[in-house]
This record gives structure tokens, C-alpha cells and sequence, in this order.
């Protein structure tokens, strides 16, 4: 019996050691700080400007706590950082990432002129040149094959798509962009993920962007003649994923956010495990002679052998 109940004891602090790894590395990386918001519940994205009905399948954290997951991905911050969505699958590693540029009213007058070829040509040499600023800073640079879906726009939802394949880290990788237009501004929406996973994924980030909506007022319908106007087209819109850190990589911040659940649930198993093993020791009290009253429910016989010690 003593042999099982050190077996049990070793195993534990071995479960200890582990993750007691798993929580340092999440508490050296700042997402122990994260204020994950479970859905099914309506979220607001930005200050005043959005509303996202968050579904049951995914949590959410707002634009601070989404620059501190964008650092981690060694991605660069841009300070439009509004909202970042993950499913709470921990076998689906993608994410989606809002911003929101105030850049004004943008008019949607060039958008049968959209020129794929030389918009990737551009986005190649943005890349480039972003490139070389992540070399400086340590980060993963990111190597552009081609589109993995060509620009198009929909008058009616006002919604610019496209998406561009990369590489980095030897890793095929998706940025499956949406440019929400509204009456102030552009929400930019970014989904990150593995190629292997696109197709699977798309269906799930209509879902999440036909929930999310401008509040009254901030839509596209309802620009008044006088307000600000945006100097660029849909063209310039999407050749501006061609500025540095356009590009968005990594999936480290589904890692952690695994981790994160990983050591609540081991932290879980630890407690019930050393409530068993001290009930195992809680014995009962002993009568006159010195001999244990109730032995069966303590786990030991009276008169262990010497081959169960």
C-alpha cells in the first residue's frame, strides 16, 4: 500500500513540475492578465463604435488586452487594435483580429477597377520592406506567395474581401482580410490562419462578421453629406496592406490560451488527487488497546504484510 501511495505522490509532483513550467511561461508572457469574455454574449467593439453577438463557440478580449496578444506574435501593433475573437476549440488554431482606422467616409466609386495583379505586386514590396524591419526587431519575417482569394466588394454590405498566402517559419499562412466600411471609418477585419484550415474556417468568420455591427449612427448609410471624407478608394484601401506590419502572423496566443486552461484544469486534478491521498491518511481514533476502529476505511490492514510495505 505504501508503495502505491509513494507511486501516487511521485506522479503528482512530477504533474507539479510540469505545469508549474506552464504557468510561468504564461505568467512571463502577460496572458494571465487577459480578460477573456465567453460567449454566447454581445460584446462592444471599440469605444463606442461596434457591437459584436459574440457566439456561444469563441471568446473575445478587447483592443488592450488584443495589442498585448499581437506582441506576442511577434506582430506589430498599430494602435487600431478594437477586439480579437478565438474558438474555444482547442483543436482550431486561427483567430480573428478587428482594428479600426478613422480615416473617414470611403467612397466605393473604383471598385470595377481593381487591378489584382498590380496590387500584389504592391503588397509583395510592402512586404519586403516590412521585412526587413522585423529582422531588426527579432521578428519572424513573412514571405508572400500569391492570392489565395483575389479582391472583390459587395455593394451591398459595403464589405471589401481579400486574401493573401504567405509563409514564415516554413508555415503556410492565410490572412483572409474583411474591410467593414462605415460612415467614419473602416473596421479591418484579419483572419489568421494555417492554409490546411482556410476552407473550414471561412464559413465560421461569415458567421462571426454577420454579427458584428456598426452602432446607430457610425453605418455606412448613414453618411450626411458634410462629413469627413476619406482622401483614398477601395483600390488604395487594399494597397495599404501593403504598409508595414500589414501582415499578420502567429498563433502563439491559442497556445497560451491553451496553457491557460491546461493549468486550470491541472490545478482541478492536483486538489482532488491530494484529497484523496489525505483522506487516505486521516484516520480514525483509536480505542483503549491502541487499535485503529475502522481500518478498511482508511485504506491499511491491521497487520500488513511484509511484501505490501
Amino acid at each position: 500500500m505504501f508503495k502505491k501511495i509513494l507511486t501516487v505522490l511521485v506522479v503528482a509532483i512530477m504533474v507539479i513540475a510540469n505545469s508549474s513550467i506552464v504557468h510561468a511561461s504564461d505568467s512571463t508572457n502577460g496572458t494571465d492578465e487577459i480578460n477573456w469574455i465567453e460567449g454566447p454574449k454581445t460584446v462592444d467593439v471599440g469605444t463606442d463604435l461596434a457591437k459584436l453577438d459574440l457566439p456561444e463557440e469563441y471568446v473575445f478580449a478587447d483592443g488592450k488586452d488584443a495589442k498585448k496578444l499581437m506582441k506576442e506574435m511577434d506582430n506589430f501593433i498599430t494602435d487600431k487594435e478594437q477586439g480579437i475573437v478565438f474558438s474555444k476549440d482547442e483543436k482550431e488554431n486561427w483567430y480573428v483580429l478587428f482594428e479600426f482606422d478613422d480615416i473617414g467616409y470611403i467612397k466605393d466609386s473604383d471598385s470595377k477597377n481593381i487591378d489584382a495583379d498590380a496590387l500584389l505586386a504592391d503588397i509583395k514590396k510592402g512586404t519586403e520592406e516590412d521585412n526587413a524591419e522585423r529582422r531588426k526587431s527579432g521578428k519572424s519575417t513573412i514571405d508572400i506567395i500569391g492570392w489565395d482569394e483575389k479582391p472583390h466588394y459587395d455593394p451591398n454590405t459595403h464589405n471589401l474581401v481579400w486574401s493573401v498566402l504567405s509563409t514564415s517559419k516554413g508555415e503556410k499562412i492565410v490572412n483572409y482580410n474583411v474591410r467593414i466600411l462605415g460612415r467614419g471609418g473602416v473596421t479591418e477585419v484579419t483572419l489568421v490562419a494555417g492554409k490546411d484550415e482556410m476552407d473550414k474556417v471561412k464559413p465560421k468568420l461569415a458567421t462571426i462578421i454577420s454579427k458584428y455591427s456598426y452602432k446607430e449612427g457610425k453605418r455606412y448609410s448613414d453618411y450626411i453629406k458634410g462629413d469627413k471624407a476619406a482622401e483614398i478608394g477601395l483600390t488604395a484601401l487594399i494597397a495599404g496592406g501593403a504598409g508595414a506590419g500589414a501582415a499578420k502572423v502567429g498563433l502563439l496566443a491559442k497556445i497560451l490560451l491553451i496553457f491557460k486552461k491546461v493549468w486550470i484544469v491541472i490545478i482541478v486534478a492536483i486538489g482532488g488527487l491530494f484529497k484523496g491521498i489525505f483522506k487516505v491518511f486521516k484516520r480514525k481514533p483509536k480505542n483503549d488497546n491502541g487499535i485503529n476502529t475502522n481500518s478498511e476505511e482508511t485504506g491499511f490492514k491491521e497487520n500488513p504484510k511484509i511484501d505490501e510495505i
